[in-house]
């Protein structure tokens, strides 16, 4: 089983700071995309789930 690195380039653009949490948008430049979030906790979650799509 290789072990190989993901990476990919996500722009962050954070709205506002509520319940102690930010919410704004992220952007995956390499596909275009563009999702909201609405905790940090969430923008980890579409980071990950983004490259784990890419590794496909």
């Amino acid at each position: 089983m290789e072990n190989k690195k993901k990476s990919g380039t996500f722009v962050v653009h954070i709205k506002c700071c509520e319940n102690a949490t930010w919410q704004g948008d992220v952007t995956w430049a390499e596909e275009n995309k563009k999702e909201s979030f609405r905790s940090a906790l969430e923008l980890i979650r579409l980071i990950d789930g983004a490259l784990d799509m890419s590794e496909e």
